[in-house]
């Protein structure tokens, strides 16, 4: 019997059998298995087990790692600490703060034009820079050494040095006379004409560089327009300028834009096109071509004229025949028609902003409606920053249409119904020669004075 208990206790220790009495091996085992059931084993755990030891390699790049970031932080605060302090350091001291230097102005800039390239190895207006640095000298201890060692040098002669061309520019202000086609025949024609305006009081010179016909009175280097028969001139614009910059006097160009029937013989696309045919060219009735304001070609050749006149330094430019051919009735069958619409005059806007200052005849502003070179007076926003030179001509104002007889009241009359249809624009009164005699001019640029006209342009 008891064989059989002990069997069945060992196979089974979770089943808890009273113990028998007198038993001192059931008892101990009792408790033995009750420790188990509520504490487990146990067992036994190194540190090893969860922490890695390091290399000594490790620990070296540890502590590098903790120098380089110590000396960043002290680089990053010496940057931030630095000015930080200088600053609050300057705050209440007597020092006067440092002055603002402007940019030059318009006039000191004397016209210099837009420069590329290396500027800082030439001087103003393309001339090439002279070295005025001191040469180096030997110090005293090898000066006896240089003597024995180099040769003698030999003088050289002073070079004498061409002063810079000083282009002259307008300080707002253009009394002007107009130079006469021929006088660009030669340089000495053309330095008579400017010296005598500048002896009369003459600050500029108005000088027409392509006229109504297309022709350039210079020699253009345009590729298509050099070597063609639209140059007649033969003074390069360097040497028109150089004769202005000589005397002083302030050159305006003045250039024909849309009346051009030798250019659009040469280059078609910029002439109005046939509707039956667009390779033709529509021609108005005395026969000539006129540019299309509307012409991609046009604004391309145009461009080129304007980069060509800049480059050679001209500032001022005088656009003129900035206006539609007279149509007739009957070219409707031949041109589109939104060149008879209202608002055609949206097409100059691509044409005006070629130059700053508009001419247009006197008798085309203050008539009824704004005739053909004053058209672009309809949108008033067109013009920007350009000028009127305003053509008074007792040609385009017959006394018998009611207009004074006398040159002094004649001015005054048209210059103040002209205020009235210029918005408040600059104006610059042309007084056209034709039909005034000096005496008259003379008393024609005396009602300037008077009202106030600073600008004006006399036409011998």
């Amino acid at each position: 019997m008891s064989v059989s208990c002990h069997l069945l206790f060992t196979h089974s220790p979770d089943i808890r059998l009273p113990p028998f009495k007198g038993c001192a091996f059931s008892e101990r085992r009792q408790k033995d298995l009750e420790k188990r059931k509520y504490y487990g084993r146990k067992i036994k755990r190194t540190k090893n087990l969860y922490r890695r030891r390091k290399t000594a390699g490790q620990k070296v790049f540890g502590t590098v790692m903790l120098v380089v970031a110590a000396s960043a932080i002290a680089f990053l605060g010496f940057c931030v600490g630095k000015p930080l302090l200088d600053y609050l350091g300057s705050i209440g001291t007597d020092s006067p703060a440092q002055e603002w230097t402007p940019a030059a102005s318009y006039m000191q800039r004397q016209g210099e034009p837009e420069r590329t390239g290396d500027v800082a190895a030439e001087t103003d207006y393309g001339v090439p820079a002279v070295d005025h640095a001191e040469p180096e000298t030997a110090n005293s201890g090898s000066a006896e050494a240089a003597a024995v060692t180099e040769p003698p040098v030999t003088a050289v002669p002073e070079q004498t040095t061409t002063a810079p061309l000083l282009i002259p520019v307008s300080d707002g202000t253009l009394i002007s006379t107009e130079v006469p086609s021929a006088a660009l025949a030669n340089r000495s024609s053309l330095a008579a004409v400017i010296t005598k305006a500048k002896n009369s009081g003459y600050n500029s010179a108005v000088v027409q560089l392509k006229d109504s016909n297309g022709n350039f009175r210079y020699r253009s280097s345009i590729p298509g327009v050099s070597g063609s028969d639209l140059v007649t001139g033969t003074m390069t614009l360097d040497e028109i300028m150089s004769v202005f910059a000589e005397n002083g006097v302030v050159p305006v160009v003045k250039l024909a834009v849309l009346r051009d029937e030798e250019g659009c013989a040469l280059f078609t696309d910029m002439s109005y096109k046939c509707l039956d045919d667009p390779s033709v060219s529509w021609l108005e009735a005395g026969q000539r071509r006129w540019a299309n304001p509307e012409s991609d070609s046009l604004r391309e050749y145009f461009a080129k004229i304007i980069a060509e006149l800049k480059d050679a330094g001209f500032q001022e430019i005088i656009l003129t025949d900035v206006m539609f051919p007279d149509f007739q009735p009957y070219d409707t069958e031949w041109i589109p028609a939104k060149y008879f619409a209202a608002d055609r005059y949206k097409m100059l806007y691509n044409v005006v902003r070629a130059g700053n200052i508009i001419e247009m005849k006197a008798s085309d502003v203050i008539g009824g409606t704004y005739g053909r070179s004053a058209e672009v007076l309809n949108d008033i926003s067109m013009l920007h920053d350009n000028s009127v030179a305003l053509v008074i001509s007792r040609e385009d104002l017959p006394t018998e249409a009611g207009y004074p007889a006398d040159a002094k009241t004649l001015a005054e009359t048209v210059l103040a119904q002209a205020a009235k249809k210029t918005f408040g624009l600059n104006v610059i009164p042309v007084i056209d020669g034709a039909g005034f005699d000096d005496s008259e001019k003379s008393k024609i640029v005396s009602v300037l004075s008077e009202l106030g006209y600073e600008s004006y342009i006399v036409v011998q």
